[in-house]
């Protein structure tokens, strides 16, 4: 019998992170389970980038590597199965799905895409690439997207469920593409866990589900707003994959803005009757298919919940309030950083301050 890859490919902002944590946490509880997780995030990410000729003269030269030397980890693996996950492969177009295919040597590959409802995606993928230094707003965001609704257009990559399903099962029978549906909020929070594994032919129970949080939550709305103005003064020139995602992504998006409270990000209502229709057609398209479906694809329908009352406004008071939260938070980082410093090397703390204290008489 053929040994097994399953390529997880996405979409963006269907849990994929919450999962990859776990499978990471994991890896030697899957070989005990006959499967080979193949490449870490980091390295998956490279193999995305070269599978679609995204890579920059100042990626790291290891970079060109992981696609090219691929069949031969592939053919190192000691279980039936493996599996990559990296959830921007999925808009590649057929000429480089045909060149990874081709690199996975004389494994059956199987590709899983989990997906989520529209009203929940589309939110979560803007703020996404708030993170990624870009600075369109929401309303701008949304005016393109339903603008370009069936084109080729990038927007529409990690949303396109039935372009993404069409243009993969060109290459791989549909019988062995997965979809996975994310549960709708209130969920039990393993069942996706669930649907992922019965895909993998794993006991999810037996993993590490305490290693990881429950993926990244996303910023909140105010948040947002404060990312969005940062990212409308900062030169383009210095928003280099390497350097913004390190000072731009995973330092002020992530652990500044992404820690603070605020309100979610919700598709506006003059948005709903667009949202729900196109929702519809996903799940027809789905079910014609002849894909393997784990889960429930009702789940793919939005809720009403997910949709705002009115109009999303951050007021000035909002925006300052949570500017001066993340800029607190940063000033009293790097003060801790600097303290931790000198008295390792002997230089006694001038100032013994309440460590909370200022916080709670700035606030007053």
């Amino acid at each position: 019998m053929s040994r097994q890859l399953y390529l997880h490919i996405g979409l963006q902002k269907t849990g994929t992170s919450y999962l990859q944590g776990i499978l990471l946490a994991s890896r030697e509880e899957l070989l005990e389970q006959d499967v080979d997780l193949v490449l870490r995030r980091r390295a998956a990410f490279w193999l995305m980038l070269d599978v679609r000729d995204r890579l920059l003269p100042h990626d790291p030269a290891e970079a060109a590597t992981v696609l090219p030397g691929l069949s031969a980890m592939l053919e190192g693996c000691t279980g039936s199965r493996a599996v990559i996950s990296e959830e921007s492969l999925s808009p590649a177009d057929d000429t480089q799905i045909a060149r990874l295919l081709a690199a996975c040597g004389d494994r059956e590959v199987h590709v899983i895409v989990t997906c989520r409802d529209l009203a929940r995606q589309i939110p979560s993928v803007w703020q996404q690439g708030l993170q990624s230094g870009r600075r369109s707003t929401f309303a701008r965001y949304l005016r393109r997207l339903r603008e370009t609704e069936g084109t080729d257009a990038s927007i529409w990559w990690q949303k396109d469920l039935p372009g993404v399903l069409e243009r993969w099962s060109r290459h791989v029978p549909p019988e062995r593409i997965h979809v996975v549906p994310v549960p709708p909020a209130g969920s039990d929070p393993d069942l996706l866990l669930d649907r992922y594994c019965s895909v993998l032919g794993v006991d999810p129970s037996r993993l590490d589900r305490e290693a990881v949080g429950r993926g990244n939550r996303g910023l909140r709305l105010e948040q947002a707003e404060v990312l969005l103005r940062v990212n409308q003064t900062v030169p383009d020139g210095l928003k280099r994959r390497d350097a913004f995602g390190k000072v731009g992504k995973r330092y002020l998006s992530t652990q500044i803005l992404g820690s603070a409270e605020g309100r979610r990000i919700l598709v506006p209502p003059e948005h709903a009757a667009w949202c729900r229709d196109l929702s519809r057609r996903y799940v027809e398209h789905v079910r014609a298919g002849g894909f393997d479906v784990a889960g429930d694809l009702d789940d793919l329908l939005p809720r009403d919940s997910e949709f705002a009352d009115g109009p999303e406004v951050v007021t000035d008071a909002e925006l300052a309030d949570a500017a001066i939260r993340a800029l607190s938070e940063i000033v009293t980082r790097q003060l801790t950083e600097e303290i931790d410093r000198t008295e390792e090397v002997g230089v006694p703390r001038e100032v013994q301050p309440d460590d909370r204290g200022w916080w709670r008489r700035l606030r007053r």
